[in-house]
C-alpha cells in the first residue's frame, strides 16, 4: 500500500488522473473526516500526511488508510475522460461551483452542450482592493457601485483582479450571481486573498485551472462552451512599479505565461491588468489586443487615468494615464466587434468604483457583421407642438406593455417621467423603471424583445439600466433587483435596499404623487409643464450635464405654480374647459403666472414639492454652497439640482424675468407667443469668446458631456465664471464620425493658450478629441 502523499503526487501529476474529480479525507479530532477537493490540499503544509486518511474520485474510495484499499491505478473513477485544454503539470485543475438552491456545490463538466446563442461577451476589471489607502477608497461605498456596475455589463465571462474575501462573499451572496455564474473555484477564498483573480462564467464550464506566477500572482482560467465551441479564458495581474524591480519581474511573468500558453489551442482571451501600456504584454504573447481589432491603432482610449479618477490619484507614482487592462485574443472562431469601458463614469458623489476602468468586449462568429463600439444615443430634436397637440402618455402606455410581455415573470415595470407625468415634448423618451427578480441584460432583452433596436447596457450609472429603441422611439429603462423584498413591494419599501435603489425607484412615486396632486386640474398642469420645458429647451436651460435644471425640476416648479394658482381659484374654475366661460386661466395667464412666480424668487430659499398640504418649510440638511435647490417629491427627498452654478442661477433668473416681460405683452386670450417667447437667446451679446469641444460620436460624446460640468468649473477658476454649454450638438462643422459642443466663455474669456490648456486637461483619454476657440456665435441646434 503506497502512503498517501505518493498517491497526491501520483494523481496530481499523472495526466491519466483529473485532480478536480478528487478529494481528500482529513481527520479531525472529536469530528468527522473533512473532505477537502484534491486541488485545494496543500503537501507540507499545516496538514501532516498522516492525518490524510481516504482518497475519494467521483463517490467512491479509492485509497483507505485504515483498511489498506489502493485501487488508484485500477478503478476507472477520477480518469480523464478527454484530454485537458488546460494540460498538466502547467495548470492544476480546479473545480468550477455553481449555486445549488442550497449552497455553492462544484459543477461537473458538462456532458451535452445545447446552446442557442453565439458569441462572448468577456469583462475584466481590477476592483481595487482595500489593502492600501484604505482610509482614503472608501471601499464600502465602492462595493454596491461595483457590483451594480458588473450586473449591468451582462458579460458571459468576469474576469475580476484584486478582489478580497469580502467581495468573494458581496458576490457569492448576490442573487443575480447564484442565478445565472459559476465561479471557476471553489469559494473557501484562500487563493483569492492571496492573488486577488476571481473568474465567474454564466456559459458552462468545461475545466477550470490555476498557475502560481509568483508570490501573489498568479494565472486563473476556465474553458467555458459557447455555441460556436470552447473558449479558453485566462486571467492574470501582473506585477506593478510598486514592487522592487517591476519591469524585471513583469519580463519573468510573461515569460513563464507565454511558456504555459505555448501548449493551448482554439480560441484564447488572455485578459486582465498588465500593468504595461506598451505593446509588451500581446508581442509578448503572441496575442492581438481586440481594443485595436475594434477601434483602430490610433485609440489609446485609457483604462488607468489618475487625471480624471481621484481613487487612481491615490495610488499613481507618477501621474500618467495609460491602458493597462487588456483583454487579449488568439480567435479562430470568434471575434471582437465590440469594445468599451465600464465604470468610467462616477456616481453622483463623484465617486468612481474602482481606481481602474473596466474593459467590456463582445466577440461574434468570424463573418459577423461588426456592430458599434459603445455607441451613445444622440438626444433627439424637440419641436414646439401648438396649441392643443395631444402630449398624453399614450405613447408611453404602449411601449410599456410591450416591455413588460418581455422581462421575466414577477417583474414590475411602471413608466415614469414626462410620459407618465403629462407634459412630454415630441420626441422624449420613454423613461421606464423596473423591479425584477433577477437581473435583465442587454442581450437577454434583445432576445425577448427583437423589435428593440440598438440595446445597450447604461454602465457607470449609480443603477444599473439598459437604453433602446423601439420603433424608433427612445426608451431608458432602470432595473433594481430588489435582493430583501419582493418586486411588487420594492417601491413602497424602496429606503430598505441602499440609497441607489431608493433614488431609482422614487421616480415611480414621484410621478404618481404628481399625478395624484395635480388630478383636479389635469389639463391645465400638463399644458404648463410642457410650455415650460419646451421654453427652456429652446433657450438652452434643460440639461442637467450641462448645468442646467432636468425635467423633474421644471415639473415641481409648475405644480407649484398651478397648486398657488388653485388656492387663487375656485376648484371647479381651474379644471373647467376654455368653452365654459368660467374664471379658468388662458394658457398664456397661466404661463405668465409661472415666470413671474419664479422671477420673483428668492433662490436662496429651497423650492419644495407642491404637496397637499403645501410645505413650504424645508425640513432637511441642506447644503448652503448650492446655487439653487430644488428639492424631489417623494422620499428620499433630495436636490435635484445641485448642478447649477452662482451663474447658472444668475442666468436662469435673467430668463424667467426676459419670458415674463414677453407675457405681459400679449393678451391672455390670445395663443402663447411661441415665437418671441421660444426665440434664439442674446449669444452675441452674452459671449465675448467661444469654446467648440469636437468629440468622437459614440461613447466618447456621453464621457464629455459627463466632463461637461468639470469644464465649466475649470473656466469659473481661470476667471470666466459667466460661462454656459449649449446643451446640445452644434449644427454642422464636424469632421466625418464627431460632433461638437458649444460653450459660451462669457464676457471674460480665457485666451487660446488657456483655453487650449484646460480643454487638454478635461479631454485627457478622449482620443482625437480638441477644443478651438472663435469669436462667432456658432449655429446652435
Amino acid at each position: 500500500m503506497r502512503t498517501s502523499d505518493e498517491i497526491y503526487h501520483r494523481v496530481r501529476w499523472d495526466a491519466r488522473f483529473d485532480p478536480a474529480r478528487f478529494t481528500i479525507g482529513v481527520a479531525q479530532r472529536g469530528r468527522e473526516p473533512k473532505r477537502v477537493p484534491l486541488p485545494l490540499f496543500t503537501p507540507g503544509g499545516e496538514i501532516p500526511w498522516h492525518r490524510v486518511l481516504f482518497f475519494e474520485a467521483d463517490g467512491e474510495t479509492v485509497w483507505d488508510r485504515a483498511s489498506g484499499l489502493d485501487r488508484v491505478d485500477t478503478a476507472e473513477a477520477g480518469r480523464v475522460r478527454e484530454a485537458r485544454s488546460l494540460p498538466s503539470p502547467y495548470f492544476a485543475a480546479r473545480t468550477p461551483h455553481a449555486f445549488d438552491g442550497r449552497g455553492w456545490a462544484p459543477v461537473p463538466p458538462p456532458a451535452e452542450i445545447a446552446l442557442s446563442a453565439g458569441g462572448l461577451t468577456v469583462l475584466t476589471w481590477n476592483t481595487l482592493w482595500d489593502r492600501y489607502d484604505s482610509e482614503r477608497i472608501a471601499t464600502d461605498r465602492r462595493r454596491p457601485l461595483l457590483l451594480d456596475a458588473l450586473r449591468a455589463a451582462d458579460a458571459d465571462v468576469i474576469a475580476l483582479q484584486e478582489v478580497e474575501p469580502p467581495l468573494l462573499d458581496l458576490l457569492a451572496g448576490s442573487a443575480w450571481v447564484r442565478e445565472e455564474y459559476a465561479f471557476g473555484a471553489a469559494l473557501d477564498g484562500r487563493e483569492v486573498a492571496d492573488c486577488g483573480l476571481l473568474l465567474l462564467s454564466r456559459l458552462p464550464v468545461r475545466e477550470a485551472g490555476w498557475h502560481p506566477l509568483g508570490r501573489h500572482k498568479a494565472v486563473a482560467a476556465v474553458v467555458v462552451e459557447t455555441a460556436d465551441g470552447p473558449v479558453t479564458v485566462a486571467v492574470t495581474h501582473l506585477s506593478s512599479d510598486h514592487s522592487p524591480e517591476g519591469a524585471a519581474r513583469r519580463d519573468r511573468e510573461l515569460a513563464d505565461l507565454a511558456t504555459g500558453l505555448a501548449d493551448l489551442t482554439g480560441d484564447l482571451l488572455v485578459v486582465g491588468d498588465f500593468n504595461d501600456g506598451g505593446p509588451n504584454p500581446q508581442s509578448r504573447l503572441g496575442l492581438t489586443d481586440a481594443w485595436t481589432t475594434v477601434r483602430g491603432p490610433d485609440d489609446r482610449t485609457p483604462t488607468f487615468d489618475p487625471s480624471v479618477n481621484p481613487l487612481a490619484a491615490v495610488g499613481s507614482l507618477t501621474g500618467r494615464i495609460s491602458r493597462l487592462d487588456r483583454v487579449l485574443h488568439r480567435a479562430e472562431r470568434l471575434r471582437p466587434v465590440a469594445a468599451g469601458l465600464v465604470g468610467a463614469e462616477p456616481d453622483a458623489t463623484g465617486l468612481y468604483a474602482s481606481d481602474h476602468f473596466g474593459v467590456r468586449v463582445e466577440l461574434a462568429p468570424a463573418g459577423a457583421e461588426a456592430g458599434p463600439a459603445g455607441a451613445e444615443m444622440s438626444p433627439s430634436c424637440v419641436e414646439l407642438a401648438p396649441e392643443g397637440t395631444d402630449v398624453g402618455p399614450d405613447l408611453g402606455e404602449s411601449v410599456l406593455r410591450r416591455v413588460a410581455e418581455a422581462l421575466p415573470g414577477g417583474s414590475v415595470l411602471r413608466l415614469v417621467g414626462s410620459r407618465r407625468i403629462g407634459g412630454a415634448l415630441p420626441g422624449a423618451d420613454v423613461d421606464l423603471v423596473a423591479a425584477l427578480p433577477a437581473p435583465v441584460g442587454a442581450r437577454a432583452l434583445g432576445r425577448r424583445l427583437p423589435d428593440a433596436e440598438e440595446v445597450r447596457e447604461v454602465v457607470g450609472a449609480r443603477v444599473p439600466g439598459l437604453r433602446f429603441l423601439l420603433d424608433g422611439v427612445p426608451v431608458d429603462l432602470v432595473t433594481v433587483v430588489p435582493d430583501r423584498v419582493p418586486p411588487a413591494e420594492a417601491v413602497e419599501r424602496r429606503e430598505e435596499l441602499g440609497a441607489a435603489a431608493a433614488v431609482a425607484l422614487s421616480a415611480v412615486s414621484d410621478a404618481e404623487a404628481v399625478r395624484a396632486a395635480t388630478a383636479p386640474y389635469r389639463q391645465a398642469f400638463t399644458e404648463l409643464a410642457h410650455d415650460v420645458k419646451a421654453w427652456a429647451r429652446a433657450r438652452g436651460l434643460d440639461s442637467a450635464p450641462s448645468g442646467g435644471l432636468p425635467g423633474l425640476a421644471w415639473t415641481v416648479l409648475a405644480v407649484r405654480t398651478v397648486h398657488a394658482v388653485r388656492t387663487v381659484h375656485a376648484a371647479e374654475a381651474v379644471h373647467a374647459t376654455r368653452t365654459t366661460g368660467t374664471a379658468r386661466p388662458t394658457r398664456t395667464a397661466l404661463l405668465r403666472r409661472f415666470f413671474a412666480q419664479w422671477a420673483e424668487w428668492d433662490w436662496a430659499r429651497p423650492v419644495a414639492y407642491a404637496g397637499d398640504p403645501l410645505p413650504l418649510d424645508n425640513p432637511l440638511p441642506l447644503d448652503a454652497g448650492s446655487a439653487v435647490t430644488i428639492l424631489t417629491p417623494t422620499a428620499p427627498v433630495r436636490s435635484c439640482s445641485t448642478q447649477v452654478s452662482a451663474a447658472g442661477r444668475d442666468l436662469l433668473a435673467e430668463e424667467l424675468y426676459r419670458a415674463w416681460e414677453v407675457l405681459e405683452a400679449a393678451a391672455d386670450a390670445e395663443p402663447v407667443p411661441y415665437a418671441r417667447l421660444c426665440a434664439p437667446p442674446p449669444h452675441h451679446l452674452r459671449h465675448r469668446a467661444w469654446a467648440l469641444v469636437s468629440v468622437r460620436e459614440g461613447a466618447d460624446e456621453g464621457r464629455f458631456r459627463g466632463r461637461l460640468l468639470a469644464l465649466l468649473d475649470a473656466l469659473a477658476r481661470s476667471g470666466s465664471p459667466d460661462t454656459h454649454a449649449w446643451p446640445r450638438p452644434v449644427t454642422g462643422g464636424a469632421d466625418a464620425g464627431f460632433v461638437r459642443y458649444a460653450v459660451g466663455l462669457g464676457a471674460t474669456p480665457p485666451d487660446a493658450q488657456r483655453l487650449t490648456e484646460i480643454g487638454a486637461e478635461i479631454l485627457r483619454g478622449l482620443p482625437g478629441a480638441r477644443v478651438s476657440r472663435t469669436v462667432a456665435p456658432p449655429p446652435l441646434g
